[in-house]
């Protein structure tokens, strides 16, 4: 007989100031009490993850920053954490403002959804945005990056994605999942269309 999974109990391991490990007693499907360690997040609602494209032009705006437990630059969309207070859209349009300097209009967001859950309870809401080049604004962006921040901004064609992609897997850049995602569903529509 099949039993409902569930989450028994849930004790912390060890935390710091962004995150907590935890040990998670669960029953499995056959009713088997197990051990999971997962990583939670600390003062935080959630990520964003961005998705923007630039308008008429059709190229998407990435990312290219160092990431410590990755030990490499990876080129990803722009994203961030939503900050208390702040709503999954608010935190779309400060982030991708602070990371890039432009400014968009959400033309959908998603539900929030999982990136990693065999490691993290932490969701993501995906922000599709349309940025106007020719608005005033987007012109010549400045980036308003925090202490610590190194964040290199960059255009792409989205019909030059996979190589682009490809090239910085070359030169030894990691490539973050969600791109590669973005690349793979890209690749996917043009073959079938």
């Amino acid at each position: 007989m099949k039993c409902i999974p569930q989450v028994l109990r849930n004790s912390t391991i060890g935390s710091g100031s962004w995150l907590e490990l935890n040990e998670l007693i669960f029953t499995d499907s056959s009713g088997t009490e197990r051990k999971w360690e997962n990583v939670t997040r600390n003062q935080c609602l959630g990520a964003v993850a961005i998705i923007p494209c630039l308008k008429p032009s059709n190229r998407l705006i990435l990312i290219r920053q160092y990431r410590p437990p990755a030990d490499s630059y990876v080129i990803e969309f722009p994203a961030g954490l939503i900050d208390d207070g702040e709503t999954a859209e608010s935190t779309a349009i400060r982030e991708l403002y602070e990371e890039t300097g432009y400014t968009g209009t959400i033309k959908k967001m998603t539900m929030p959804v999982y990136n990693s859950p065999g490691l993290t309870s932490e969701t993501v809401n995906i922000a599709i945005m349309d940025i106007q080049e020719t608005d005033q604004c987007n012109i010549n962006p400045e980036q308003h990056l925090e202490d610590g921040e190194d964040i290199e901004t960059i255009i792409v064609p989205i019909t030059n994605l996979q190589t682009f992609i490809a090239e910085a897997h070359d030169r030894g850049d990691a490539i973050d999942a969600k791109v590669m995602s973005f690349v793979q569903a890209y690749e996917m529509k043009t073959a079938f269309i």
